[in-house]
């Protein structure tokens, strides 16, 4: 029985080879972007989920002024260990500095992190080589990477081998780490102890119950009452934290959720592919369904002729679900061959560096079975709608060739799948436009500071000997003030778009009820200048002595409006953790020191030093075409200088819009299901305007006995169908700009909604049921009335 359903199944698969490979070619590619969609939700919501203890695993998070931070003070974890029996363990995971590994003649800088010896209780991240229980017991002990171990060792096993870091200090090898997943919140290539990170003087003197930047992990023992501990951190605060503050709330929150607290935007991420994974579906779906129907048609006398013979509905059903069946695990297996060599790496590369996706069968097979449930799903609502529309024909009219059931059911059924794809693919045509203006708009807006003719170099290069350095460093920024095609320049700690999230509660002097949170970062002499960023008032850094003994600082409009000035130089500033007054001798108009996705926060600049060497070297050109001589030299001065790196640059206006390159990534992606949307649909309206053509031959015969000219036919074919994606736009549209305005919502500075956006989807959408529909209406109506005639 089986061999014959397949072997019917091939035969009317062939037949009909045209719909198969529509049917294959558009399953295919859909079902592909489906596969990743899924794979990439699957992997956010089992962020972290790999560890064994997951449901037990939670973070400190500090809750002041309103605002929460997934982090808290350093000495916490080992007060909470002490006083909370209800713990069992915990680990900071502190990032700090990242050393230079060296073995032999390779020199290495990876992304480190500083951990308690507890770490492996804490979390399971697997180990190739070492003891969990010992690997970080040691302060000079040293855990690798895989992929790290790999490069400076070989393959052997490095454990116990001794490492040179920053050309002083030995430590040993003591564990390397297995590839662990990529939904980690936690990435990382080198782990060292933090009794170790304790001995580095500019951490110690942080590291006290004021400054808020441990990351803190603990894990409660089974049965704990979450709730009634975290009760108890008031306690805790108001015995332990500095008097500036005790107003902190800690909270405990689940490890899982971590990354939501890392990326804000997280959630929206996996929404929005489930989203566009369920648009993409129901087209595609919906299109196999039409064309499944229309292919079908030529039988209804082979399934009459079976019901006459006495076939149940369960063996015509079965035919069709086999066909439908074939069809879709064919179509499975091209879009899995499609996925992981096209679109899984051209989505990787799109993250740059962030969680990669891949497919393992051991670790995936949740995705693996959500995508067969959806593939079984797919093929029996596909075999299944054909089966039931042939088997509602009256059976003395199938034999016939009579292909008319209920005209009003049937043309319902069509129009609703018509309208419902029609409106999906509208909703995604608006979305995609309204994010490409959005990406534009962040592009090409004013900053409030002039980014054009603007070089940024990286100085920090990890100089072999940083006095040579500053002593060099001072000769070529004396060079550059003889340049002339240097306009301007400056030395900084930090650029626009690269702004530390480092912030302090600052109060008027005298008057320390009226405290304000601001973000404050160092400024130097130029800073301003180089930058074109506007004052408002008073003026910016020198490099005297008289800034520095008065504690300078450089506030923005943002800063002087939460303190509810008019004007604000020579106001004078506290901070809550120390002595200090600081002088506010200027004020800057507000400009956007991080992207346009933020709002535009109160931001301090306090004098950080007279020019020397720093992180960046910024230098505004007289014109764009001198960059290359002023690159060529510096690159030329700075290798003379010992470094492990070399020194690097980009203009400023490249960097700008390099900060919405993840975003503009997202935009491509959508961009390219958008346009599998848009086949989709164009093949299911193809295959309805087959099925309505079928079912009309005979009156398009006789019209055309009757003098019909081909463009009449073509119009009474083509306009039903105009007409129900002129009913999809107006149902789509209110649809599309609600969904939009919520999208662009998420955005601090965005565009409006426009018109033009739905006029051009409008557009878009009636072209192409247009181009579907007229080939098979003129088709139809250049066929020998004759033969229509006899169809009957």
């Amino acid at each position: 029985m089986i061999s014959n359903y397949l072997k019917i199944a091939f035969r009317n698969l062939w037949k009909n080879r045209l719909f198969t490979v529509i049917n294959l070619l558009g399953m295919s590619v859909g079902m592909a972007c489906v596969v990743v969609l899924v794979l990439f939700a699957q992997k956010c919501l089992t962020w972290d989920a790999f560890h064994e203890n997951s449901d037990r695993l939670y973070y400190v998070q500090s809750e002041a002024g309103g605002n929460r931070y997934p982090q808290t003070v350093y000495p916490l974890l080992d007060q909470m260990l002490k006083d909370y029996p209800e713990i069992e363990t915990g680990t900071h995971i502190q990032s700090w500095y990242w050393p230079w590994i060296h073995v032999g003649t390779k020199d290495l800088q990876e992304s480190t992190v500083f951990v308690d010896s507890t770490f492996f209780r804490v979390f399971s991240y697997p180990l190739k080589y070492g003891d969990k229980a010992t690997a970080l017991r040691d302060r000079y002990s040293l855990v690798l990477s895989e992929s790290l171990a790999e490069n400076l060792f070989g393959k052997t096993n490095p454990v116990g081998k001794i490492v040179t870091l920053d050309d002083t200090l030995q430590v040993k090898v003591t564990g390397v780490l297995e590839k662990f997943p990529a939904n980690s919140s936690q990435q990382f290539q080198v782990l060292m102890s933090a009794e170790l990170l304790k001995m580095n003087p500019s951490f110690s003197q942080n590291a006290d119950w004021y400054n808020t930047f441990a990351s803190v992990f603990v894990m409660l023992k089974k049965g704990t009452d979450k709730a009634a501990l975290e009760a108890k951190l008031p306690q805790l605060v108001k015995a332990h934290f500095a008097p500036e503050s005790q107003k902190t709330v800690l909270h405990l929150e689940r490890y899982q959720d971590f990354i939501y607290d890392q990326t804000p935007t997280f959630s929206g991420l996996i929404y929005g592919a489930i989203a566009i994974a369920v648009f993409l579906l129901l087209i595609i779906s919906i299109n196999l369904v039409n064309l499944n129907v229309a292919s079908a048609l030529p039988r209804a006398k082979e399934v009459a002729m079976r019901q006459v013979v006495g076939a149940s509905r369960r063996i015509v059903l079965t035919q069709f679900w086999i066909e439908s069946g074939i069809v879709m695990l064919a179509s499975l297996g091209l879009s899995v061959l499609f996925a992981i060599y096209y679109l899984i790496p051209a989505f990787n590369r799109m993250r740059d560096g962030r969680m990669q996706l891949d497919i393992s069968f051991s670790n995936d097979y949740p995705t693996i079975l959500t995508i067969l449930g959806i593939v079984l799903t797919v093929a029996i609502v596909a075999g299944t709608y054909p089966a039931l529309y042939l088997m509602g024909l009256k059976t003395t009219e199938a034999v016939k060739g009579q292909l008319m059931t209920n005209p009003r059911r049937g043309r319902l059924r069509q129009n609703s799948l018509i309208v419902l794809q029609f409106s999906l693919a509208i909703i995604m045509i608006a979305g995609t436009i309204g994010m490409r203006e959005q990406i534009s708009y962040m592009k090409t807006a004013d900053m409030g500071y002039d980014k054009n003719n603007v070089l940024v170099f990286k100085t920090d290069l990890a100089y072999k000997n940083v006095e040579t350095a500053i002593s060099e460093t001072r000769v070529i920024l004396d060079q550059l003030r003889q340049n002339p095609n240097v306009l301007s320049f400056c030395t900084s700690d930090l650029t626009p778009m690269r702004y530390w999230n480092n912030f302090n509660n600052y109060y008027p002097e005298g008057n320390n009820t009226k405290t304000v949170n601001l973000r404050h970062v160092s400024g130097t002499q130029g800073y301003f200048e180089t930058y074109k960023i506007p004052l408002l008032e008073g003026r910016s850094f020198k490099d005297n002595s008289a800034d520095s003994a008065n504690n300078a600082v450089v506030i923005n409009e943002a800063a002087m409006k939460a303190f509810g000035w008019t004007t604000a130089v020579g106001k004078r500033l506290r901070q809550n953790n120390n002595d200090q007054v600081y002088t506010v001798i200027g004020v800057t108009k507000n400009f956007h020191y991080q992207d346009l996705k933020d709002q535009i926060e109160p931001l301090l600049h306090w004098y950080g030093g007279k020019q020397q060497l720093r992180n960046f070297l910024t230098i505004r050109l007289t014109d764009e075409s001198k960059g290359q001589a002023v690159v060529k030299d510096l690159e030329a001065r700075f290798k003379k200088i010992p470094a492990r790196r070399a020194l690097t640059y980009a203009y400023l206006s490249d960097e700008v819009g390099q900060a919405y390159q993840s975003i503009d990534n997202i935009w491509q992606m959508s961009g390219f299901v958008t346009l599998v949307a848009i086949i989709a649909a164009c093949a299911g309206i193809f295959g309805l305007i087959s099925l309505v053509a079928k079912q009309r031959t005979k009156e398009i015969g006789v019209r055309k006995v009757l003098g019909a000219s081909v463009l009449s036919i073509t119009t009474l074919l083509s306009g039903a169908f105009l007409r129900l994606v002129g009913v999809a736009i107006v149902i789509a549209m209110p649809l599309a700009y609600w969904l939009g305005d919520k999208l662009l919502g998420t955005f601090a500075y965005r565009v409006e909604m426009q018109w033009w956006y739905f006029a051009v989807t409008a557009t878009v959408a009636l072209l192409i049921a247009l181009l579907s529909v007229v080939f098979q209406a003129i088709k139809a109506a250049l066929m020998n009335p004759v033969k229509s005639l006899k169809t009957e």
